[in-house]
Formats: structure tokens, C-alpha cells, sequence
């Protein structure tokens, strides 16, 4: 398995995870951040790898820095999770959860048009 295989691989069983459990996504969250984090290839032409440590990163981080947002940034973790094992291997269904979650839900600003 490669490594964009394996990332993909931890990245579905901490979001399986997530929707399996009574206690709290964040520490799921955190070690997809971590799987992220940990050097994952991102210049294989997988446009999830990086997209996902933003996502996770920014939901993790509303945990941590901004307390009063947890139960709504856990929420967000949970729709997350269920709407990635709904896409995922779908490269066109992935490219749309990506940009719906970064730039409508998380705010991060579009690339400009070319």
C-alpha cells in the first residue's frame, strides 16, 4: 500500500470512528491532523491530502483556541467525517466536499480564476 493509500486508509478509519462513538471526535480529528501532519506525500497529484489537514487542522484548532466553539466545531467534525466516507474514492464528489468545506464552511478564500 502507498503512502497516499495508507493516509487515505487512517484517514476512513478515524472518520469510521468518529461516527461510531459516543465520546467526543476530537481525538479522532487530531490524529487525522496528525496523519496529515506527519509528512503525508502531497505532491503525488492528491488534492485530499492537503485539503484535509486544513479542514482538520482549522477543526481542531476551534477546539483549542476558541473553547466556546467546541460543541459546534464537534458537530462540524461528525458532518465532516460522514460526508468523507460518502465521497471518498470518488475523485469529482471529493473535489466538491474539499471546496465546500474549505472556502463555504471554513472560510478559506477561493484561488482567483486564471
Amino acid at each position: 500500500m502507498g503512502d497516499a493509500e495508507s493516509f487515505r486508509a487512517g484517514v476512513r478509519a478515524r472518520a469510521a470512528a468518529m461516527l461510531d462513538s459516543d465520546t467526543s471526535p476530537y481525538e479522532p480529528a487530531l490524529e487525522i491532523l496528525s496523519l496529515a501532519s506527519g509528512g503525508a506525500p502531497v505532491d503525488n497529484g492528491d488534492e485530499a491530502l492537503h485539503s484535509l489537514a486544513l479542514i482538520w487542522g482549522e477543526l481542531t484548532d476551534r477546539v483549542e483556541l476558541r473553547p466556546e466553539e467546541t460543541d459546534q466545531a464537534e458537530t462540524h467534525m461528525i458532518t465532516a467525517a460522514r460526508e468523507w466516507l460518502a465521497v471518498e474514492d470518488d475523485r469529482e464528489a471529493e473535489g466538491q466536499y474539499l471546496s465546500r468545506w474549505l472556502h463555504d464552511i471554513l472560510g478559506y478564500e477561493r484561488p482567483a480564476s486564471s
